[in-house]
């Protein structure tokens, strides 16, 4: 994994090497041709940091990219190919000169690249298929200027760093608001996941390359070949993702996504001689949890597999110093009130890899959702009849009750954006909020497999939880890989029916079915997704956090600057609350607190 940024002036000035080298460091490698500056360093050992540089000729290339099926890409690039052992930017750089634009719809992996071509003047950038690998750019008359976080593009000369208060205002008002191409300052933008820009002739041109939606689906498919299909998809996967790494570590959850991949990945890496991963949970370890519950789910796959389970925690200091993080600037915190400790952990005993299940619910494991509403909403209730949890008249007329009222519920009138901070949801200014655009936030219907499952990879937290991951893992030297996200197992589901994911009362029949022998059983039927025993942790955790947090604003001398987007009396009101509770279940709070520039505790300065 790599870190970079770069910079290609639009109208010829010389390239700028040395902002490159301030921003990156001494240990980054750095090219240039002509009006382009390209730089990368290595962010996991023992990867050096040219690898992620390519440069021929008038061609310059530069990626954080891990390459996956380079067999099959090394017959269709033919004599294009580079040398066996060559690094992905090579390889990425064949693509370009064999396909031109076209070349990610031949890129398998986890990628975000960078290449222009000092001749024809062009630059392109792309982003792999659910964006696995961050990208982030500005782009004016003047200069297009790029980087794999928002730390090292801004630290780029020029670069301008004024608030989106629209998008801030949509993101206090809307919790589940997914930025897609922006960020929270108005010059950057981020390239969306399965997106290329062409710049060329002066022009500019964004499209999404990659378009799983027109994959047709395949109605006949058989269970026997369906199943050996994606057993072997997801074995695949997994291999492909221990490329280049000694030490792995996995996620396990005690989920079937976890559960399968561990399960895959620890023969495998017995068989090549590597220890054995460590194995992270945000459960709480008891090897004598009842068998039906979280710590029992993740006690039962660790037994199975004779792995150590580690399920680390924050402190109270650090959870607050993740508030006092700036969001606009970094990571959705979010994202590491859990994983933040696995890292911290997990560089300590020198891991680059984690296998992580993250993912799956929308493609490989999926479950089912929207197909039950179609099938009332098409009157096919005879279907819906069978499909009923248990056999018998009442269970089937209830199963078609349900079904009903979840279409109805489906397509029921929203409570529009700005109501949403009158009644609670939101702590945001209302003279803000009055003067804000806010985005539209797309929502989902469940209404079909197929419609569910594309708007949960596009829309939803997916790729949030990637990018935030990604960044923050390289930051430990940590590299993230997802193997139930494998554009060739995606592409796969894409052309699977709807009952491979749901068949009469068993929901994620595909992946259970599959697990068959790998999994113990009460892991692999397993149903609930409830976790009260990490949520209660969670709340008394952020309780604690919260109360640090009113400590600083009330030792403060003035406001945060960002108080002026917010209400300020709600917020220490609610402060309070968390105060004589010690507990926070108050996610409007959370979500103002972590946009607030939280002054230093007041007892860390010299």
């Amino acid at each position: 994994m790599h870190r970079f940024c770069g910079s290609i002036h639009r109208r010829g000035a010389p390239a700028d090497r040395a902002a490159i080298a301030a921003t990156l460091g001494p240990e980054a490698a750095i090219e240039t041709r002509a009006a382009a500056a390209f730089g990368s360093v290595a962010t996991m050992r023992p990867a050096p940091s040219c690898d992620a540089l390519f440069f021929s000729d008038s061609l310059i290339l530069v990626a954080d990219a891990r390459i996956d099926g380079q067999a099959e890409l090394r017959t269709a690039l033919g004599p294009l190919a580079p040398p066996e052992g060559a690094p992905a930017a090579a390889l990425i750089a064949a693509a370009w000169r064999r396909w031109g634009s076209d070349c990610p719809l031949h890129l398998y992996g986890d990628y975000a690249f960078v290449l222009h071509d000092a001749a024809t003047g062009d630059s392109f950038a792309a982003r792999d298929h659910v964006g696995a690998r961050p990208f982030f750019y500005t782009l004016d008359a003047e200069r297009f200027a790029f980087a794999s976080d928002l730390a090292a593009l801004l630290a780029l000369p020029g670069v301008p760093d004024d608030l989106d208060e629209d998008y801030a205002a949509t993101t206090l008002v809307h919790r589940e608001f997914q930025p897609l191409g922006r960020s929270f300052l108005r010059a950057v933008r981020r390239l969306e996941p399965g997106h290329r820009l062409h710049l060329s002739g002066g022009t500019v041109h964004i499209d999404r390359w990659w378009q799983p939606e027109a994959i047709v689906v395949d109605e006949r498919a058989g269970d026997a070949e369906t199943l050996a299909r994606y057993r072997f998809l997801v074995e695949q996967a997994v291999i492909d993702r221990l490329a280049g790494a000694t030490r792995v570590a996995v996620h396990l959850s005690g989920g079937l996504d976890s559960s399968l991949i561990a399960a895959l990945a620890v023969p495998e890496l017995r068989r090549r001689g590597l220890a054995d991963p460590p194995s992270y949970s945000w459960h709480l370890v008891d090897p004598d949890a009842e068998p039906d519950s979280e710590p029992g789910w993740s006690e039962a796959i660790r037994a199975h597999l004779g792995l150590e389970l580690f399920a680390p925690t924050l402190s109270a200091d650090e959870m607050t110093e993740l508030f006092a993080r700036d969001w606009t600037r970094g990571p959705d915190i979010r994202n590491l009130l859990h994983e933040g400790a696995t890292q911290r952990e997990a560089a300590a005993r020198d891991i680059q890899v984690i296998l992580s299940g993250w993912g799956g619910d929308e493609g490989a494991s999926f479950n089912g959702r929207g197909h039950h509403p179609k099938l009332f909403a098409t009157g096919r209730w005879r279907a819906l009849y069978r499909d009923a949890q248990r056999p018998g008249l009442v269970a089937g007329l209830r199963t078609i009750y349900h079904a009903g009222r979840r279409l109805g519920r489906e397509y029921r009138p929203r409570v529009p954006l700005r109501w949403r901070a009158r009644t609670g949801h939101s702590l945001i200014d209302p003279g803000f909020l009055r003067r804000a655009r806010l985005y539209p936030v797309p929502r989902l219907r469940e209404f079909g497999v197929r419609h569910t499952q594309h708007y949960l990879l596009r829309y939803s937290s997916t790729t949030a939880r990637l990018e935030d991951w990604a960044i923050s893992g390289a930051a430990h030297g940590l590299d993230y890989r997802f193997p139930l996200l494998d554009r060739r197992l995606l592409e796969f589901i894409y052309t699977l029916p709807p009952r491979m994911f749901r068949r009469g009362p068993m929901r994620r029949w595909l992946i259970k079915q599959a697990s068959a022998g790998l999994l113990p059983d009460v892991v692999r039927l397993n149903n609930s997704k409830k976790e009260p025993l990490r949520v209660a942790w969670i709340e008394r955790a952020l309780g604690e956090a919260m109360i640090r947090i009113a400590d600083r604003l009330d030792a403060a001398g003035t406001p945060p600057k960002r108080a002026r987007y917010l209400d300020m009396a709600e917020v220490h009101r609610r402060l309070a609350d968390a105060r004589r509770t010690g507990i926070s279940r108050d996610s409007a709070l959370r979500l103002a607190i972590q946009f607030l520039d939280i002054p230093p505790d007041p007892a860390a300065r010299p």
